[in-house]
């Protein structure tokens, strides 16, 4: 099963769980906010900005589908053809687009690529569910090492990601 629905990429199967997980996340938030949402934080996570209901689902469903589903279909799009669109380190692009490797280049940047939108997407959860919590409990603000703790994982887990993901896209003897 797994393999069918990720086409045996770990990244798509993540990006699809997130997902999946963002649609149930946001039809919960329409389900129990109340008519005025908390719409933004300051640095010390207190509300200071809000809107309406519908306009919140509104603004967090176009967050989902830009995000879950435009970065992956922008990769798509953009690492076609001869790689005009994709910014690699001197040598790396003459390995990855020589014509017996464009298509394993094109596989892997895009699984590596839905596998770093679906972290987003985990982002994006907590801050639906902080967003929604704070709506229905009446509060007017999220402990601000909630939000540290949430932005300074997500920054750690990303800038680990990138690392590992230069290491693998470096072709075998090039610095």
């Amino acid at each position: 099963m797994r393999a069918r629905l990720s086409g045996g990429r770990p990244g798509r199967l993540a990006l699809l769980v997130t997902a999946a997980a963002y649609v149930v996340a946001l039809a919960w938030a329409a389900a129990v906010l109340p008519e005025r949402v908390p719409s933004h934080f300051d640095a010390a996570g207190r509300v200071d900005d809000w809107s309406s209901r519908p306009a919140a689902l509104v603004a967090w469903a176009g967050i989902g589908v830009l995000v879950l589903g435009g970065i992956p279909l922008l990769t798509r799009a953009l690492s076609a053809g001869d790689g005009r669109w994709v910014n690699l380190p001197p040598g790396w692009k003459d390995h990855w687009f020589a014509p017996e490797r464009r298509a394993e280049f094109r596989d892997r940047l895009q699984d590596d690529t839905e596998a770093s939108t679906a972290l987003t997407g985990v982002l994006l959860l907590a801050v639906l569910g902080l967003t929604t919590w704070v709506g229905t409990t009446g509060r007017d603000e999220v402990p601000w090492w909630v939000l540290a703790g949430l932005v300074g994982g997500y920054l750690a887990l990303t800038a680990a990601w990138a690392l590992r993901v230069r290491a693998r896209y470096r072709p075998p003897g090039v610095s």
